[in-house]
């Protein structure tokens, strides 16, 4: 057994933090390869605070680490683990379970009371370590992806609807339209933390009312929110949303990632629009309190 040390780390570790995440995810059931500036992107949006990120060395060598990220989650003081890495050589050793035990102290210590992730539900040694841990499924959430060319998009305009982009997200609104509740990186909070190029979009009906939204980073095609209202619906307002949104992105393909499955109206609205599921996750929750 590897004699592993552990701490947490600080800014300066970074780039070796960067190095170990891109061997850890390398061969990962969907390789994740992050530049440095996504890899910077993806610590301010999802809130990743680099003392909090517990770390196992072997000798010199990174091992493994857990990245924290701290927010609130359903009104509580939360810890969300956005990504535990661990290197293909120090694989075997329960590290996830260890790097949990020299984190959760400090979490508690600082207030947090609950830990928060995402797991695909195909990963079976990742679910095992975090069962172990003492996590529970809250929630099943699709990764749902088509090609702009393959969308079906075809369906008239819709009557006395105005779709235009602003800068002032009224998120309390938007909240009333959807059927199921954002992931934690598709939150107005860690949206308003990306530095990344976004694009807000409403339809607005004749008494200049919201009526629906979409939110995406055109860049990568990535939709982080779509809804419209309930009474609204049926009447191609999503349809017209999602065609401004082809326009508007940079990026070959549209994805949407972490619906909930219970937000089965919006799934097969998807679904008829061509969009295919790549990939599905499961929620966890762990009280520490």
């Amino acid at each position: 057994m590897p004699d592993f040390r552990f701490t947490f780390l600080t800014e300066k570790e970074l780039p070796e933090l960067h190095e170990a995440f891109l061997q850890a995810f390398a061969d990962y059931l969907v390789p994740i390869q992050l530049s440095a500036a996504q890899f910077k992107t993806k610590i301010k949006r999802e809130g990743i605070a680099p003392s909090f990120c517990a770390a196992a060395y072997v000798g010199t060598e990174m091992a493994g680490f857990i990245l924290t990220g701290l927010g609130e989650w359903q009104g509580m003081p939360t810890a969300y683990n956005a990504g535990t890495g661990v290197l293909p050589q120090f694989r075997g050793y329960n590290l996830t379970q260890q790097l949990y035990a020299y984190l959760l102290p400090k979490l508690r210590e600082s207030g947090v009371e609950q830990c928060l992730l995402e797991v695909i539900q195909e990963n079976a040694p990742a679910l095992r370590a975090y069962k172990a841990v003492g996590f529970k499924v809250t929630r099943t959430l699709d990764l749902l992806r088509a090609k702009k060319g393959e969308l079906l998009l075809k369906v008239e305009e819709p009557e006395h609807i105005t779709i235009a982009a602003t800068t002032k997200p009224d998120w309390k609104t938007y909240a009333c339209f959807r059927d199921g509740e954002p992931s934690w990186q598709n939150s107005a909070e860690a949206i308003r933390k990306s530095p990344d190029e976004k694009v807000m979009l409403e339809a607005r009906d004749l008494g200049q009312e919201a009526v629906g939204h979409i939110l995406f980073f055109p860049n990568t095609g990535s939709v982080a929110q779509f809804a419209v209202d309930r009474r609204s619906r049926g009447k191609g307002i999503g349809t017209a949303l999602l065609r401004e949104a082809v326009q508007r992105s940079a990026a070959p393909s549209l994805m949407f990632v972490n619906i909930d499955t219970a937000a089965t109206s919006l799934l097969s609205y998807l679904e008829r629009r061509h969009f295919k599921l790549v990939l599905r996750q499961y929620e966890m929750l762990l009280p520490i309190v």
